[in-house]
């Protein structure tokens, strides 16, 4: 379902940009947000299924409620792409795989660091407790940019807790993986 609002509010806004002499990128930045997922931090496991994702999903949408032209950016190991990509959802997010220990954090590191994302973006949620990215959320914040972490609460890093960033707490999957587990 296309949102016709918002397609007549970016053809409004880009004529009104274009008679200024202004770029579109700069106007789009302000009402979209790039989200980062570390589906492996946020899902409290390093084996993924399906379901838990779907799930994760489900949670991270209801506590952060992303924008309709917002975008994913999802780092995983290649050994849980397949229950990353289905879970999420096939064509509604980028995948940036990299294996081995910290692997998927570093590739989602690189990606959040790309000048295409500090060039049109004013927000960005980064969805992930690691302490890896409490420096990454620092300069973004100190550079403008709107930062915002969402992690389990014994997920979240005392890093992430004192950069000074928006902290999103999203609740535990302890009963959801007691209940897995007893299926």
């Amino acid at each position: 379902i296309v949102n016709c609002s918002i397609l007549v509010t970016r053809k409004y806004a880009f004529k009104k940009a274009h008679k200024k002499g202004e770029s579109m990128k700069a106007l789009e930045s302000v009402s979209r947000t790039a989200h980062f997922i570390d589906i492996e931090n946020l899902s409290e496991s390093s084996i993924l299924d399906e379901e838990l994702v779907q799930e994760v999903r489900k949670e991270y949408f209801a506590m952060v409620k992303p924008g309709l032209d917002d975008i994913f950016v999802i780092g995983v190991s290649h050994f849980n792409l397949a229950a990353a990509t289905f879970g999420w959802g096939a064509g509604v997010a980028q995948y940036v795989v990299q294996s081995g220990q910290d692997g998927a954090d570093l590739a989602l590191a690189e990606a959040l660091c790309s000048p295409c994302v500090t060039g049109r973006f004013l927000k960005v949620c980064i969805g992930s407790g690691d302490g890896l990215f409490a420096p990454l959320g620092e300069s973004l914040l100190q550079s403008g940019m709107v930062v915002k972490f969402a992690a389990r609460e014994e997920c979240l890093s005392r890093e992430i807790y004192q950069s000074g960033c928006e902290c999103i707490l999203l609740p535990s999957l302890k009963n959801y993986t007691e209940e897995y587990e007893l299926v």
